[in-house]
């Protein structure tokens, strides 16, 4: 290969089309494969694994020109290149993220420790991304002309367009850039399920309910793993020893104080819309401890305490007192379990729609909303719960909860009340517990 070919950097290539402003999907993916330097970085970070070569070298006399000045024959070079990185990635395997990966690495972390976490996290991601833009790549063309979903489209192609641009090796002992690099991540990605959610609404009348289903399930799963795995290394890679918590897992999570926590929190929302808030009460568990990763469990929390507040608020009449009545929180731990039950007193969920209680909802009317059984319990202006009144609370706890082996479950009595089962996995004692 002529060396000189592959020196330009990868983000030059792709300013022209992110200043264009309008472009097609197979111009947006041009913008990412700014010359055959991908080849080199795609095989370091492939080692030990069979990856074809994908990506062809690029003119020398091309560096320094925008994609305006390419040929036909070069462009359709560029976008084939793209088309088949992508394949490439998304088809390889994931290690499943659980607590035996998220403790593999114990803090402070030695520069090798740094090294290794960085060429793992750096691989899952690439592959999660490229999952996800060939899933958006697949979905038909009614979906695909969509301006939110192709927005969506774009973010997993600047994803990608970033974390390719990472030199390597030397790029990954640049902590400072890694961090940045990885926040911008975090920061780019926090509104995308509302701009997804607004795509799948506009096209519900020409695409089966079913297959929205699915492509979200799978689409959610993968966004919460790639968001865990970022704040994790984060996390991990700035801790001392001594510290209660490793990367995003604490070992000695109160309970009890989580839910109180999240009782204020809740209660500040009621206040606001119905000038009423609601009480919790422990019935038992005010002293158990727990590891868990606390800010998926305060998700949780938060959407079934709301989702019991508002019923309680909305059922009340004089004869039931149910806005006066508590919310009961009851936690048991045994051994490497972990077990709360949430019951609530507010007329429980109609029978009707109880089968659909972890289906997306699309209606943004509050009538139809109601009728989807589960978004009624749910307060709108509040996070993921306001994909324009789209229900997706419940489906996100589902996913939080079975991450790492957990369960979900509802049962409801019509004309009572709810019962909310949280059961969760966590890890072996002898993984918290291990020294370096």
């Amino acid at each position: 290969m002529n060396r000189l070919s592959v020196r330009l950097p990868l983000a030059r290539a792709g300013r022209a089309i992110l200043r264009a402003g309008r472009t097609t999907r197979a111009e947006a993916c041009a913008k990412v494969v700014g010359s055959g330097m991908l080849e080199g970085r795609a095989h370091w970070l492939a080692r030990g694994s069979s990856c074809r070569r994908c990506l062809s070298t690029i003119p020398a006399r091309n560096a320094g020109g925008s994609l305006s000045q390419l040929s036909f024959e070069q462009l359709y070079q560029l976008r084939s290149n793209l088309e088949m990185l992508i394949q490439d990635y998304a088809k390889r395997e994931i290690p499943r993220i659980t607590y035996e990966f998220l403790l593999e690495y114990v803090p402070p972390l030695s520069d090798n420790e740094r090294f290794m976490l960085s060429i793992k996290v750096l691989n899952m991601l690439l592959t999660y991304t490229c999952r996800r833009l060939l899933a958006l790549q697949r979905l038909p063309y009614i979906a695909v002309v969509n301006p939110n979903i192709e927005e969506s489209n774009r973010l997993y192609l600047k994803t990608l367009e970033s974390l390719l641009a990472i030199e390597l090796p030397y790029g990954l002992h640049d902590h400072a850039a890694m961090r940045d690099k990885l926040l911008t991540f975090l920061d780019d990605h926090c509104d995308t399920l509302l701009t997804l959610s607004k795509g799948f609404e506009e096209i519900m009348d020409f695409y089966p309910q079913q297959k929205v289903f699915d492509f979200l399930n799978v689409h959610l799963r993968d966004r919460l793993s790639m968001k865990l795995l970022v704040t994790h290394y984060l996390r991990l890679i700035e801790q001392s020893s001594g510290t209660e918590s490793i990367g995003v897992l604490d070992k000695r999570l109160n309970i009890a104080d989580l839910v109180m926590r999240t009782e204020e929190f809740v209660g500040d929302l009621t206040f606001v819309k119905y000038d009423r808030i609601v009480p919790v009460k422990i019935l038992e568990g005010h002293d158990v401890t727990f590891a868990c990763i606390p800010q998926d469990l305060e998700y949780v929390l938060q959407e079934i305490l709301k989702n019991s507040a508002r019923a309680h608020i909305e059922n009340h009449t004089p004869s039931t007192y149910s806005a006066e009545k508590p919310i009961e929180v009851t936690i048991v731990r045994s051994y490497d379990d972990l077990e709360i039950r949430i019951r609530d007193f507010g007329g429980g969920i109609p029978p009707a729609v109880e089968d659909r209680m972890f289906e997306y909802s699309y209606s943004t009317s509050e009538k139809d909303a109601k009728d989807t059984g589960m978004s009624a319990y749910i307060i709108p202006g509040q996070d993921v719960s306001n994909v324009s009144g789209m229900g997706f609370g419940l489906p996100l706890c589902k996913a939080y909860v079975e991450m790492f082996g957990g369960e979900l479950d509802i049962v409801s009595l019509w004309g009572w009340g709810t019962d909310v089962y949280i059961r969760l996995k966590g890890p072996k004692d002898s993984l918290l517990n291990r020294r370096k």
